[in-house]
This record gives C-alpha cells, structure tokens and sequence, in this order.
C-alpha cells in the first residue's frame, strides 16, 4: 500500500509543476497549435475546467490554477501522511 501512495505523491507533484508550466505559458504569445502547448492542455484542463466552472475571473485574473495547486496541495499532504503513519 505504501507504494501506490507514493506513486500518488509524486504524480501530483508532477501535476502541479504542469499547472505551473502552464501559468507561465499563459504570460507568453505561444502557438496554441503547437504539440507541446496541447500535451499541457490536454493533461491540465480536465482538473482546470471545473474550477473554471465554479470559480469566475476576478478582475481580468482568472483563479484557477492557484485553486488547482492548492486542492492538489492538499490531497499531496494527505498522501504524505498516509506515508508516514
């Protein structure tokens, strides 16, 4: 049982670095066409969508990524603590 549980771990960890890859890449004119920008969406827009649903920009900012780390923050942690116990 440990093993999946630091497989969880670590899968979101690499999640969360892809939501912020993907915050980054927002800042930047990037082809959208592009096979790398569309692996990133199609990986973090099931898991942005959603939130996006439920959570509306906010002055032009849209919160949907920092809500993302946060929720993928959280479940990490309870990951992490099923480790250690």
């Amino acid at each position: 049982m440990p093993l999946l549980f630091t497989i969880a771990y670590y899968a979101l960890d690499a999640v969360i670095y892809l939501l912020i890859a993907t915050a980054i890449l927002s800042w930047f004119p990037i082809d959208p066409r592009n096979r790398w920008v569309r692996l990133l969406h199609t990986v973090t827009e099931p898991i942005l969508h959603p939130i996006r649903a439920l959570v509306p920009p906010i002055g032009g900012f849209s919160l949907d990524i920092l809500i993302a780390v946060l929720l993928l923050g959280v479940i990490q942690r309870v990951f992490l603590r099923a480790l250690t116990s």
